[in-house]
């Protein structure tokens, strides 16, 4: 009966959803969220005249403990245009290592990633305000969301009723990170200027509803597909 119970728990913890870019109403990508009870993965594929000009196939993957949501090893793979980068990044008893770079941080630490993982997990009271240490690719920043009320939205036919959330990141100091040279999405999502604006399913899955970033000029709506 054990094994059972915790079998429930793990599929109720894990679900894949698609979802669609666009910029001013014009498809962009499309994307792939798959959350599981330890680990977020992201895949994003450019598609139409973006594709055309700008491709990318790009592949993010973050452990985190489940309890505190802390970074355990992030991944990503990425493929964009002529720019290839493979990444591993690792926290482990308060080390951050990348190649033979290192890091003091606490086993705590979020990422972008876990942060989205805990819109899904926690209730809007245990969130809202509330800052969070994060690490972006070596360098430190911290960041919160704002809760700002309930709104539906409409996916189809079908209406949705959301938590309504702000995501504000900003950098701790001017310290560097541990890359050069960064993809696109991790360099326009973490960026302190950018406005984000986050919906969350209140009741079921509480899955991630849309998304809306505008990042150096550019409107980026990021909407779960029609089910």
């Amino acid at each position: 009966m054990d094994r059972i119970f915790l079998s429930l728990i793990f599929i109720s913890a894990l679900y894949g959803q698609n979802y669609s870019a666009n910029i001013y109403g014009f498809p962009v990508a499309k994307a792939k969220f798959e959350l599981r009870a330890d680990s977020v993965k992201l895949k994003y594929e450019t598609v139409g005249i973006i594709d055309m000009i700008w491709p990318a196939v790009n592949t993010y993957s973050t452990h985190f403990d489940p309890v505190h949501f802390g970074l355990k090893f992030f991944r990503k793979k990425i493929k964009q245009e002529d720019f290839k980068q493979k990444v591993l990044i690792e926290l482990k008893n308060g080390i951050l290592k990348w190649e033979d770079e290192t890091r003091d941080l606490p086993d705590s630490t979020q990422t972008m990633f876990t942060l989205f993982a805990r819109l899904t997990r926690q209730p809007y009271e245990i969130l809202d305000t509330r800052w969070f240490d994060v690490d972006h690719e070596g360098r430190s920043m911290r960041g919160r969301f704002l809760w700002a009320g309930t709104k539906t939205i409409k996916v189809g036919n079908t209406n949705i009723l959301c938590d309504y959330f702000r995501m504000d990141m900003e950098y701790v100091n001017a310290s560097a990170g541990f890359l050069e040279k960064t993809d696109r999405l991790m360099q326009y999502a973490s960026n302190p200027n950018a406005t984000r604006q986050i919906w969350v399913e209140r009741n079921g899955n509480r899955r991630i509803i849309q998304v809306k970033i505008t990042a150096y000029g550019f409107p980026y709506d990021i909407l779960i597909n029609n089910e």
